[in-house]
Formats: structure tokens, sequence, C-alpha cells
């Protein structure tokens, strides 16, 4: 199941794989030059060669583009803008190296979990996810969004992480011994308060844990996909909590990744259209300034597109195009979902002026810092709300 290539002898069977995605091929030849004997022994050249050296079949690449048509939607559904410092965005080699895309996920989920919201409690420090949990092997294009195609193929849909203890210097030898050797499915990827640099030997070193110097001796609170403590893949963590297993939490107390971040983007999407509708109504517009400043009903008569009191799944995803400058697909509409969602503070399935009131009061509270804001766009002509 690897998904880099591989040239190697195994007792006696020579093993070859291309690796993902189709990039590369193996040319195979296998040659007999003696005719007369068939227990002649073949000769065997391999080699990989880049698929895109050869020119595409008209009717097969036809075809393929049109089985991709249906991911348009989600390749024009913005997510997030991606921050400088984790461009160029890939995911190439994930399981040789940590990827731009193997931070940025590892940072966005840390964001999120450390989110205050209703319910939910507890810090993480950091976030580590083995290099096969980062699935793309795709390099994206200088100044491109990251959007919900690429979200779904980063990330299984299925995959979850929970929270345990972990001493400095197992996450330390536990990462550093999955980078010690040739590439492997348990390459750990981490966040970018996570730092690493090598020894006098050229052998890796953690020297950082959430943007502070290694304590050896502290218990961090680490986010990571629990099976993968005892895959065997990191002998260090495969050990230790194999002989404590007490210290693995409950299934009940696991985290979708996929659900965690769309609930992190949408929170940040609130936040944004709650910016674009009214920096007019004073310098903080309502955000960190008096709850009563707000103008709740003034707020939300900007999205309410048929003035029914009422802000629907439409009139969010009409908002993120229009007011936050996002782009989005009319035919996919599920991050307005999302957004709708947390914005029904109630549960009550409509958006209406209480659960604007309920923001008022709250917005002060709902983000860990301000270092995702520069992940979205800012509206070059906010719409204000007319104070009734």
């Amino acid at each position: 199941h690897d998904h880099h290539r591989v040239d190697e002898v195994i007792s006696g069977t020579r093993l070859l794989k291309p690796g993902l995605d189709g990039i590369f091929a193996t040319a195979l030849e296998v040659c007999w030059h003696d005719e007369e004997h068939e227990a002649s022994k073949p000769k065997v050249r391999a080699r990989f060669v880049e698929c895109s050296e050869w020119t595409p079949d008209p009717e097969l690449q036809k075809e393929n583009e049109r089985a991709y048509d249906v991911l348009m939607p989600l390749r024009n559904t913005e997510l997030a803008r991606v921050p400088p410092a984790f461009e160029p965005l890939s995911s190439v080699n994930s399981r040789g190296a940590v990827t731009t895309m193997g931070r940025f996920l590892c940072s966005l989920l840390r964001s999120s979990l450390n989110t205050s919201r209703r319910q939910r409690q507890g810090q993480v420090d950091a976030v580590l996810l083995m290099g096969g949990n980062v699935r793309g092997g795709t390099d994206y294009p200088l100044g491109s969004f990251f959007s919900l195609e690429a979200l779904e193929a980063e990330v299984k849909g299925d995959e979850t992480v929970g929270v345990v203890p972990m001493p400095g210097w197992l996450l330390a030898d536990g990462v550093e011994a999955t980078h010690a050797g040739d590439p492997i499915p348990g390459w750990m990827q981490f966040d970018d308060g996570v730092q690493e640099d090598t020894d006098a030997e050229g052998g890796p070193r953690v020297t950082h844990v959430a943007g502070k110097p290694l304590d050896r001796d502290k218990t961090y609170r680490v986010a990571t996909k629990i099976g993968d403590l005892t895959n065997g893949q990191s002998k260090p963590l495969t050990e230790y909590y194999s002989a404590h297993p007490e210290l693995l939490p409950p299934k009940g107390a696991y985290y979708n990744v996929q659900s965690e971040l769309m609930g992190f983007f949408a929170r940040n999407l609130w936040r944004k259209i709650w910016e674009a509708i009214a920096p007019s109504f004073d310098g903080n517009c309502g955000i960190e300034g008096d709850p009563s400043e707000c103008n709740p009903a003034g707020r939300i008569s900007v999205v309410d597109g048929d003035g029914d009191g009422i802000v629907t799944v439409e009139d969010i995803h009409v908002a993120l195009r229009d007011l936050v400058g996002l782009s989005v697909d009319d035919s996919e509409q599920t991050l307005a979902k999302f957004v709708h969602r947390f914005a029904d503070t109630d549960g009550s399935g409509d958006v209406t002026v209480s659960d604007f009131e309920t923001f008022c009061a709250e917005m002060p509270e709902v983000y860990e810092n301000q270092k995702w804001r520069l992940a979205f766009p800012r509206p070059k002509n906010p719409v204000g709300a007319q104070t009734p």
C-alpha cells in the first residue's frame, strides 16, 4: 500500500511500485534471448517514467474530463485562503517528509480544537498526524485557496482523532523515530507550533512544542489518530501506549477531522460575515466593543434576503459570495449549511434575530486568537446595515 515509488528485491523477488495518482508508470521489459531452452531465465529491465511524457488518448482524456466535471462544485467551494507560511502548499511525499499540507492541516485542527465554544473545554498543545493520513499527493498552485475538494482529497471522511496525555520525551522520541529512515506511512506530520532540527550527526531532533522549547518532563495534550499510537509505525509510541492503554480516550471522545475542520471554517466565516455586514456601526463592529452597540436587528436585515426575519442557507450562501468574497458554486451549499448550523445558536433550525442577539454577547469569546483571520479575504466594499 505504498504511495511512494518502490524498486527493491525482497527474498529474490523484485518489487516495483510506481506510486499513487498515476503520475509515474513502470516501463517493464521481459525478454527471453534463448528460444531453444524454455527454462532459460529472461532478462528484466524496468524503469519509472512520467506519464506526462506520452500524449493522452483523445477519447480517454475526454471521458476523464467528463468524470471530473462532477467535482467542479467541490473545487469551486473556497474554505480558506492559504497563509503565506504554508506556501507553496503541497502534500507530495507526506510519507517521507513533513509537508506544508501536513503542517497546515495539523495547525488548523489544533486551532479548531482550541477554539472556545459551548460545552467544550481543554487546550491541545500539539497535533500529530501520520503521513498516511495526508493522502492527496498534490502540489497546489501558488496563491490558490483551500477548497472543499482539497479537504476531501487529503483527509478521509471517516478519519478521527482523540486527545491523549504525552510526556515530552515520548513526543520527541515518537516523532523522531518515524523520521529516521526510509519513507513509511507513519512519517509524522505536525502543526506549526512544533519545530524539528537536526543533531550533530544529522539525525532529527524535536526542539519546540506549542511554540516553546521542548520540556521533556512536561506532559503535553496531543491530538492524534488513536489507532496510530499502537500500530507499530513509531516504536516508542507503540511500546508506551500498549503498556498504558488506560491513557487512551474512549471512542465517544473522538473528533471527526473533516467535521471538526468544517465547523472551524464555519465559525471563522460567520465572523467574516458578521464583520462585513456593518463596519460603520462602531470602531470595533461590536466585536470587541459594548454588546449594546451591536444592533442585531440592523445586522440581520442585511443578510435576510426576503425580509421575513429568518436567515436561510441560501442567504448564507449569498453572503459568503457577496459579503465575504469567497469563491462558491451555486450547486454546492455544504459550506453554507455548516455556517447556518453554527449561526443557529438554539438549534431551532432557523437563524433569527434572537441568534444575532446571542452572538452580540458571545462574539468576543468565539476565537482562540486572530491568526487565522489572515486566511480569509476581506471584502473590498463591505455592505453596511442601516440602523432602524
